[in-house]
């Protein structure tokens, strides 16, 4: 029995030999180490008692939309296939065959083929019977077809054990010399094809069980044979269906184990669709399954470097568009990771999380050059227009009033980052946003009190960020920057010279402080005050017809 190592994902495969994969940037590595572990001492084990050693074992992989399914079973599969007997299968790919039988046998024969030092084939008349009854009367759609009266040929075909002997002989139910000639001949047909039909399973059962026999002698291959079965869920209800039965009954050969990725709970929705509402798919669907393996919901920074366009957060492609962006970071995930911060707080699905980005991306790519924007102030935006539409029309328009009574019975206004922070939990609005500070875009102004902070990376927190910066476009409830210093006769600083003034005199044994200053100052000097929300109302109403519909 082969010894499974620890898998290394960490590093991208090799792009001129076999299938190419990304390095793993969920962590995914792991979790397959430890299910070829059990999966290979499920399905073969000399430990066992003689008669014992090999079993059939079906685990569901679990894992919802945007989890990397895809990606782990075939970069397992290929970890797998140096030493054990592998088939990878498609079934969204195979679902226009009709036949899931066909889809699953056809794929272990090409792929055993490639990997066995022996003769790979079944009989062609052991598979030609899979089509062979009707499917009107296996799913019972109509009364009558072609003029045959269906329940004169359930009739004819099956009988009622539930009858004990004395009603049956009381009873007027039709002989067989009853019945229309058609349906005794369609009977008639029916029982063959279905003799036929067990006859090539038993054949293709007895061809499986020799291929894992012959498996085990092969020098470079353990048992158990894996076979992975992917996509399940994309696929029609009735194929799905069909699949999960085909795999249960057919070929529940040992030495055999099968692993179906599914997002489970989808897969329960289709079975749904087919059985109704108030059928228990969940039960019906623990009789296919020997386990299940739920892969845990990966962090939303990680999600989103997997899914979205990178490239378009990164200095070489801003630098050559000649466009800006408030965070500016090192690196495009450290974006994406400022991006997730805000998602995460308006607690934002998976799906709808790629969606936004998405549409930042694409608002990102139809800047003008010279133009800039704050993404998090569009990340903030969509979160809003997703969960609460209404609420976005108010702070779009520059409409929002929220009161409240305080102790004293009076009518009390409440501010907008009140009533956001409301809506977001403590610990959330606690987590950091990342900004970085380049002081060679100021070198040239020596004057400039930015390139007394070389490159560095200063942290806001969110609920500082939404007060101090977000909520200063759409409602004017605490300025950037106080409004002059000055006693009588003395010119008012300008904004800005404020913001510089503030930064000079800030204590720099309280960096937290300093940055929060650091990033105003940033704010006024590169004029992202200046984006109005009118700027802002076009960017989300330009982009949010732009709908996701999933990686192809």
């Amino acid at each position: 029995m082969t010894e499974i190592k620890d898998f290394n994902w960490n590093t991208e495969t090799n792009r001129s030999v076999g299938e190419y994969f990304p390095a793993d940037k969920l962590d995914r590595a792991r979790y397959a180490t430890f299910l070829s572990r059990l999966l290979a001492q499920e399905g073969f084990d000399l430990n066992r008692p003689e008669g014992t050693q090999k079993k059939n074992y079906v685990l569901n992989l679990n894992a919802e939309w945007g989890a990397g399914k895809t990606y782990f079973l075939k970069r397992w599969s290929q970890e797998l296939i140096v030493d054990y007997p592998v088939v990878y299968i498609d079934a969204w790919q195979q679902d226009y065959s009709d036949d899931p039988f066909l889809t699953v046998i056809a794929g272990i024969i090409k792929q055993l083929q490639l990997q066995a030092k022996f003769n790979i084939t079944i009989p062609k008349s052991a598979v030609s019977m899979f089509k062979a009854v009707a499917p009107a009367i296996a799913q019972g759609l109509t009364k009558k077809i072609s003029g045959i009266d269906l329940d004169e040929l359930h009739s004819l075909l099956f009988s009622d054990d539930e009858i004990d002997s004395e009603q049956k002989q009381s009873s007027n139910k039709p002989t067989g010399s009853d019945f229309s000639p058609a349906v005794k001949a369609l009977a008639q047909n029916l029982i063959k094809d279905h003799e036929a039909k067990n006859k090539s399973i038993e054949v293709i059962k007895s061809k499986l069980a020799d291929w894992v026999s012959k498996f085990e002698k092969q020098k470079d291959k353990s048992l158990p044979i894996f076979i992975f079965i992917d996509e399940l869920d994309r696929c029609r209800p009735s194929y799905a269906v069909e699949m999960l039965e085909t795999i249960k009954h057919i070929f529940d050969v040992k030495g055999i184990v099968f692993v179906v990725a599914t997002d489970t709970e989808q897969l329960q929705h289709t079975i749904k669709s087919i059985y109704g509402e108030g059928f228990d798919a969940k039960v019906y669907l623990g009789r296919f399954f020997n386990s299940r393996y739920s892969l845990k919901r990966p962090a939303l920074k990680d999600f989103l470097s997997v899914h979205s366009d990178t490239t378009k957060f990164g200095s070489e492609y801003l630098e050559s568009k000649k466009i800006e962006l408030l965070p500016r970071t090192k690196t495009p995930e450290t974006a994406l990771a400022n991006i997730s911060v805000i998602l995460d707080a308006f607690n934002i699905q998976p799906r709808t999380a790629i969606q936004i980005t998405e549409r930042i991306t694409a608002i990102i790519t139809n800047l003008p050059s010279g133009k800039k924007v704050d993404v998090l102030v569009l990340a903030v935006l969509f979160c809003i227009h997703e969960k609460d539409h209404p609420l976005y029309e108010e702070i779009i328009n520059g409409r929002f009033k929220r009161t409240k009574l305080n102790k004293k019975g009076d009518t009390q206004n409440i501010r907008l980052s009140d009533y956001l922070s409301e809506k977001i939990l403590p610990d959330d609005l606690e987590i950091d946003v990342i900004f970085f500070i380049d002081s060679k875009l100021y070198s040239k102004d020596q004057n400039c009190i930015v390139n007394r902070y070389k490159d560095t990376e200063n942290k806001i927190k969110l609920k500082h960020y939404i007060e101090c910066f977000f909520c200063k476009i759409f409602v004017d409830e605490m300025p950037l920057v106080f409004a002059g210093f000055g006693n009588t006769g003395r010119r008012k600083l300008t904004e800005l010279e404020q913001a510089d003034k503030e930064l000079w005199e800030s204590d720099n044994s309280k960096p937290y402080e300093v940055a929060r200053l650091l990033i105003k100052y940033i704010y006024i000097k590169d004029e992202y005050n200046k984006i109005t929300k009118e700027q802002y109302r076009d960017f989300i109403e330009l982009s949010s017809p732009l709908d996701y519909m999933g990686d192809s």
